[in-house]
């Protein structure tokens, strides 16, 4: 949590003063809250819409996150200590693979010497790689990287290289030196006033960033522990914020589905592509998912080839007759930034906030990105806004203690015994603490470790 959110009952004005600043003025980083007047920050509080979210959601919800961050989490230092050994062994054997295909040593770490390396002496094309705004020089970040690869096999083993390092020194190395000496457990820091959108963030540790879907993030969550004779029980909210879009868009089709039950994403392709649901293919499948996720981010044919693996102009193809069909949903996203370019700024559902200021920009890629954000933000902020709610009551009505936030994603400890009984208190709340055009779903699942939940 923040810093000032942590100290004793006089300082309850300023943790208001911090909390108004930020729904005011959610780009900003830095509030001096001793310079700030609380009166008239609840003036302008209640003359934009925000008095509600701010008395019933983020006051609510010091508590909560200042209770999570006194249980902490159990962390298994041998499991990590023994991962430690074994990412040494592999970055040693990648480094000289690296170095063989080089034809020389250099330090892969160095961005000077990574350049020189791939440009100059191996040749490969830097045709599409983005030069770094400081310097003028190409830029050899994981993102630019990424577009090379196929070119050269150094390029595949840089990028392996890059992540083994990263998540050994984030999280490997680093969590065993994070335990609390007195609990045996981490005590991250939930933060509050960060993020634009409303989401919650963490810091020492940064458990937001762990990879969910790679086989490495999945044994660095393995050491996250529960006590002798408990279990992790993990809720996760299953695909929020497209039950969100179908909301807000009233889009008739995707609202159809959800309601029905059905697989929205072989769904959305057997409606593109004019087939029987049991036809659909998995590349199908993942083009249909790629869209439906990504079109509240601004995805483009480009992306959506890359991601679907198709050609740019099936994509092309593919976003003109997916929104043919979703008119609920062209007709939002047009109509959001429309209503960004006259406002200067966008809402959740339920009144948070986000100021526009390139959204008017005479700078292309300045002004979409702020389209993309005018058209995101309401979407993720109001996930955001429902699992805030949903944590609030939680911390009210349910006795089990609750160690994590992620996203979408509840993380509890309960005793064996008590499975059953949190599993139906937890479901019951996350899933009607609001009310959609959708159902709301949650995914429950259990493990002695995070990495098995």
């Amino acid at each position: 949590m923040d810093p000032c959110l942590r100290r004793d009952d006089n300082m309850k004005n300023q943790k208001k003063i911090l909390l108004a600043a930020y729904l005011l003025n959610p780009g900003q980083r830095n509030y001096d809250v001793l310079k700030l007047d609380f009166k008239k920050l609840q003036k302008e509080l209640k003359s934009t819409g925000l008095i509600e979210l701010f008395e019933k959601v983020e006051v609510p919800l010091v508590s909560v996150l200042a209770d999570m961050e006194k249980i902490g989490i159990k962390i298994d230092v041998k499991h990590l200590e023994k991962m430690s050994g074994e990412f040494e062994k592999d970055l040693k054997k990648l480094t000289k693979q690296i170095h063989k295909l080089a034809g020389e040593e250099f330090n892969i770490k160095s961005p000077l010497q990574l350049k020189k390396i791939l440009f100059e002496k191996l040749a490969i094309s830097a045709r599409g790689v983005r030069k770094t705004f400081k310097t003028g020089a190409l830029s050899t970040s994981a993102r630019e990287l990424v577009k090379l690869q196929g070119i050269h096999p150094i390029i595949k083993l840089i990028i392996k290289y890059r992540e083994l390092q990263k998540l050994k020194s984030t999280y490997i190395d680093a969590l065993p030196k994070l335990v609390d000496s007195k609990t045996g457990r981490v005590h991250t820091n939930f933060n509050q006033t960060v993020t634009a959108t409303g989401r919650l963030s963490s810091s020492s540790p940064n458990l937001q960033n762990i990879p969910i879907r790679s086989e490495y993030g999945k044994e660095i969550r393995k050491a996250f522990v529960a006590d002798r004779g408990k279990v992790f029980l993990a809720f996760d909210y299953s695909q929020i914020e497209l039950r969100i879009v179908a909301h807000m868009a009233d889009d008739k089709k995707m609202i159809e589905a959800f309601n029905a039950g059905a697989d929205i994403h072989t769904r959305t392709a057997a409606e593109v592509w004019k087939v029987e649901p049991e036809k659909v293919t998995k590349n199908m499948r993942r083009a249909a998912k790629a869209i439906n996720f990504g079109i509240t981010y601004g995805m483009g044919a480009r992306a959506l080839a890359e991601a679907g693996g198709m050609s740019v102009q099936e994509a092309h193809e593919f976003i003109g007759r997916y929104f043919s069909l979703h008119q609920g949903i062209k007709n939002y996203i047009d109509e959001t930034k429309a209503l960004a370019r006259s406002m200067g700024y966008v809402e959740t559902m339920f009144g948070r906030r986000r100021y526009l200021l390139g959204i008017t920009s005479m700078i292309p890629p300045e002004r979409a990105s702020a389209e993309r954000m005018a058209t995101n933000h309401p979407i993720q902020g109001t996930a955001a806004d429902i699992i805030k709610m949903a944590m609030i009551k939680i911390h009210k009505d349910v006795k089990h203690p609750m160690l994590l936030q992620v996203h979408d994603e509840l993380v509890f400890e309960v005793t064996k015994k008590d499975i059953k009984n949190a599993t139906k208190q937890i479901k019951e709340i996350m899933e009607n603490v609001v009310k959609l055009k959708v159902p709301i779903l949650v995914d429950v699942s259990e493990g002695k470790n995070w990495g098995e939940v």
